[in-house]
């Protein structure tokens, strides 16, 4: 077997008739291409299974199998007591899960699958492999422990995932096994083309409009060597708050200026809700510096959140903590 916790996650998964699985906060691909492999997997073992996730899904997720049965909740009033498991997926940390940090996690048994760096491990049973380039493909090596039948909807969903998580392996966390995995998916069912056609090629009018405002504001510290972007809440309102602009505009942009190590977009995304992308080329690690604002992620992307402080005061504080780790020596990371 690839982990030594698969036997252990799949006899408390059969053993359990009421399973819940999160799609974490912002939700993107990865998150719910493998939440909806589950759900097909586990609804075929006759279980109750509810998808549960604090925001709506994105344009770039819907149109996945079974993206229907993902629902909206507060966490805050959630009552997870009639509930046997929480399978929590692509979660670092549990604030990603509930999209607030003052929730505390509740007393349930707790599955956790995750492939972050920066992964908490909060779970009562943890599976984490940061070696692999997404937890779509984490969860791919796992059914294959099991001997899952790969029907073409869980093909679709785990692609999706891995192809949001490496943008179209474009990725450093793409390895030859990451190319295999998709190579069998596809043999399986999966259509590549209409992924990528949905999450890479079906942006609105609005959103590019929105990416030329990031790149109006776009700044260089070339002592540094990095980029940045902030957009106050004003003006992300005045373009009707298009979901995902932050990640995809940090991915597009700041990996690809010539003299910069990395680069990040901040938005407010509410007010005094700062939230920000950060993505490196070459070897420079983005998580530290992730951790050092409370957040988390990939060497190569990670995301964190400064609540309550106006944005002018949010910006300082993010523009300071980066500073100090630009300023260092990344080997030591």
């Amino acid at each position: 077997m690839k982990y030594k916790d698969s036997r252990k996650i799949f006899k408390a998964l059969k053993k359990a008739k009421k399973i819940l699985i999160n799609v974490h906060r912002s939700p993107d691909p990865d998150s719910v291409g493998s939440a909806l492999a589950f759900y097909e997997l586990l609804v075929s073992f006759k279980k109750e299974v509810k998808v549960i996730c604090p925001n709506k899904l994105t344009e770039e997720n819907i149109f996945l199998p079974h993206s229907k049965v993902v629902e909206k909740v507060d966490f805050s009033k959630f009552d997870f007591s009639k509930w046997n498991i929480f399978l929590v997926l692509d979660s670092a940390n549990w604030d990603m899960v509930t999209g607030f940090d003052q929730i505390k996690k509740p007393n349930i048994k707790t599955i956790l699958i995750d492939h972050h760096i920066t992964s908490k491990q909060f779970g009562d049973i943890n599976l984490i492999d940061d070696k692999v380039s997404s937890t779509a493909e984490l969860v791919y090596l796992l059914f294959k422990d099991w001997k899952i039948k790969f029907t073409n909807t869980i093909s679709e969903n785990l692609l999706a995932g891995i192809i949001g998580d490496t943008g179209i392996f474009e990725y450093p966390n793409v390895t030859s096994q990451t190319m295999e995995v998709a190579r069998e998916l596809m043999e399986k069912g999966a259509d590549k083309d209409n992924i990528i056609l949905h999450i890479y090629r079906n942006y609105s009018f609005n959103k590019l409009k929105f990416w030329e405002e990031i790149i109006k504001r776009m700044e260089f510290d070339e002592k540094n060597r990095f980029v940045y972007s902030a957009v106050p809440f004003n003006v992300f309102k005045d373009y009707q708050k298009p979901v995902s602009s932050k990640e995809i505009a940090a991915s597009m942009f700041c990996p690809v200026i010539k003299g910069a190590d990395f680069g990040f977009v901040m938005i407010e995304e509410e007010e005094n809700i700062l939230k920000i992308s950060f993505r490196s080329k070459k070897d420079f690690d983005v998580s530290k510096v992730a951790e050092g604002l409370g957040g988390g992620g990939h060497k190569s992307a990670a995301g964190a959140t400064i609540r309550n402080k106006d944005f002018d005061e949010a910006v300082k504080r993010v523009l300071q903590v980066v500073e100090k780790y630009a300023q260092k020596d990344n080997k030591v990371f």
